[in-house]
């Protein structure tokens, strides 16, 4: 997949929390259909906050908290099939 996007990854205790940015209505369009693909693989349903910016760029945050995630590995598996589903090997961390 060849777009612009940027990714970080926030933890904390109880909470953990993937950003996603793009800068195209196509990249918009993958990274929807990518958490939704994942979601149902895994019957996992974080919350998923999408902002559209300017110019057709956007984020998508990506959040898991309360003891039914972060208390297993379920969110960190999510947050890692959807950087490889994506094609993205790197990220930042807050």
């Amino acid at each position: 997949m060849i777009f612009n996007r940027h990714a970080k990854v926030a933890m904390e205790e109880g909470y953990m929390r993937l950003s996603i940015e793009y800068t195209n209505p196509k990249s918009r369009l993958i990274i929807c259909d990518t958490v939704a693909d994942i979601e149902k693989e895994m019957d996992v349903h974080p919350e998923v906050i999408h902002r559209r910016l300017e110019n057709d760029s956007g984020a998508f945050s990506i959040e898991f908290s309360g003891e039914d995630y972060i208390c297993t590995r379920t969110s960190g598996e999510f947050i890692e099939k959807v950087l490889k589903a994506l094609d993205i090997d790197k990220c930042d961390y807050e």
